[in-house]
This record gives C-alpha cells, sequence and structure tokens, in this order.
C-alpha cells in the first residue's frame, strides 16, 4: 500500500477516537462504537490478510502466534509486501519477535521482508488489525455480524497448517 493511500485511512480513523482515548482497542468499545469502528474499516476496502490459529485452550499462545506469523510473512512476501509492522508488546517479545523473523529468512523466507514494532498510539493502522481480530473471536463467541460486515474488506484468510477446522465437531477434532 503506498504511503499516501496509508495517510488518507490514517486519517479516516483518528476522528474515531474519543476524547483522552490513545488508541481504539476493540474489548474495551461498546457495541455501538464497535459498529462505527468496522464502518470505516469497510469504507477503506480491501486490505485484510487473515490468518488463524484454533486449537484447544492451551497457554501456549507465542507459540501459535509464531505460526501465524509465519504463514503471514510468506503470505506478504508472495504478494511482494516486504515491509510489516507489528505491534509492539514488551521489548522482549518484540525481541522474539525479529529472533523468529531472521530465523524463518535462513530457512527460505525472503531476506527483504523487514518488521518494525510501533505502539498501538502511535499507528492508527494497527487498530484496524485490533478490530478485525475482536471480529473474529466474537464469531467464534456467537457473534458473527462485525466479521460477516468485514467480509468484503479480507483478500486472504488462512489458517495455520496446525490448526483446528472450525467446521469440525468436537468428535472430529484431535
Amino acid at each position: 500500500m503506498e504511503a499516501e493511500h496509508q495517510e488518507v485511512i490514517r486519517e479516516e480513523l483518528l476522528p474515531l477516537l474519543l476524547p483522552g482515548q490513545v488508541k481504539l482497542h476493540w474489548t474495551e468499545e461498546s457495541e455501538r462504537r464497535r459498529r462505527r469502528i468496522v464502518d470505516a474499516i469497510v469504507a477503506v476496502g480491501p486490505m485484510n490478510v487473515i490468518v488463524t490459529h484454533l486449537s484447544e485452550r492451551q497457554r501456549k499462545t507465542e507459540r501459535f502466534r509464531r505460526k501465524c506469523l509465519e504463514v503471514l510473512y510468506y503470505e506478504l512476501a508472495g504478494a511482494e509486501v516486504l515491509e510489516v509492522t507489528l505491534e509492539s508488546r514488551s521489548p522482549a517479545q518484540d525481541s522474539k519477535d525479529r529472533a523468529h523473523i531472521v530465523a524463518l529468512q535462513n530457512q527460505g523466507l525472503d531476506r527483504g521482508v523487514r518488521i518494525q514494532h510501533l505502539r498501538g498510539g502511535d499507528e492508527p493502522l494497527l487498530w484496524i488489525a485490533d478490530a478485525v481480530l475482536g471480529s473474529i473471536d466474537a464469531a467464534h463467541l456467537g457473534n458473527p455480524a462485525h466479521l460477516a460486515a468485514l467480509q468484503s474488506t479480507i483478500l486472504v484468510e488462512q489458517r495455520t497448517p496446525q490448526s483446528l477446522d472450525p467446521s469440525a465437531g468436537a468428535s472430529e477434532r484431535p
């Protein structure tokens, strides 16, 4: 996405902030605000690449995050998108992200792929990922309305190879 287009999207997202709010965060928004946020994302147009991992409840979220990022990096590199911005979490976690991408590059990922970490309050484009993830979570919990509204924005939707199939019944899961 060109820098000018990114700036236009940022300008469209910024008015969604409430007074005193640093960033949009799906879990802290009312249902009415969530609808407004989804409408703003839909107005921007197709842009989302979604990689999910469904598993039984476990505490190994970092491992699953890395598996999702791996699929995402390869998908983006295949589309010649080499600059990826992730939301900064902590210095130690950001360092692990950097080590992860280096390891993937040593295994064949395009060496041109670069990641950077920014705080969510510093990059409005990260709010889109937060809202899309929140919509996916809501759909898995029985409220598919937001994700259904976002369908027109999704360019690619994949699961990690290790993911459970969400359409499979509990008896079919490993």
